[in-house]
C-alpha cells in the first residue's frame, strides 16, 4: 500500500571541495618539482661519476702502453746481451763436488746353497700343526 505516488530518488554529488582540490594539485606540483630535483642531481652525478671512470681509463690506457713499451726494450736488450757472453775456466775448489764415473759392478757369481740335510724329512715337517687347545 503506497501512501502517494513514486518520487525520484535525490542525487547528491558530495565529492572533495574546492580546496581539498587545489591543496592536492598544490602537493602534486610540489613532488613533481621534487621528483625533477632529484633526476636532475642524480644525472649530474652520474655524469660526473663516467667521465671520471673514462679519464681514469685513458690514463690506465697510457700507462700500460708505456709499461709494453718499456718491455719491449727490455726485452730487445736482454736479447741483444744474452749473445754478448763470456765463459772463463777457473780452477775448482778444493772443496768442490765433482761426480766420478760409475765403478763397474763384479760379475762373480755368487749363489746361497742349502744342504738337504738342514730340512727334517719326515712327516709333518715344516708343518705346525696343533689341537688349538681344544679338548
Amino acid at each position: 500500500m503506497c501512501f502517494g505516488g513514486p518520487k525520484m530518488p535525490n542525487i547528491v554529488y558530495q565529492g572533495p571541495s574546492e580546496e581539498d582540490i587545489a591543496a592536492n594539485k598544490a602537493s602534486l606540483d610540489a613532488f613533481q618539482q621534487q621528483i625533477t630535483d632529484q633526476q636532475a642531481q642524480f644525472q649530474s652525478q652520474l655524469t660526473a661519476q663516467i667521465d671520471a671512470a673514462n679519464q681514469e681509463t685513458a690514463d690506465l690506457q697510457e700507462r700500460l702502453a708505456a709499461e709494453a713499451s718499456s718491455a719491449a726494450a727490455a726485452a730487445a736488450a736482454q736479447q741483444t746481451t744474452a749473445y754478448a757472453t763470456n765463459v772463463q775456466e777457473s780452477q775448482l775448489p778444493d772443496n768442490a763436488q765433482t761426480t766420478a764415473a760409475k765403478p763397474k759392478k763384479s760379475k762373480q757369481t755368487r749363489t746361497l746353497k742349502i744342504s738337504k740335510a738342514a730340512a727334517p724329512t719326515s712327516a709333518g715337517a715344516g708343518l705346525n700343526i696343533s689341537s688349538g687347545g681344544y679338548s
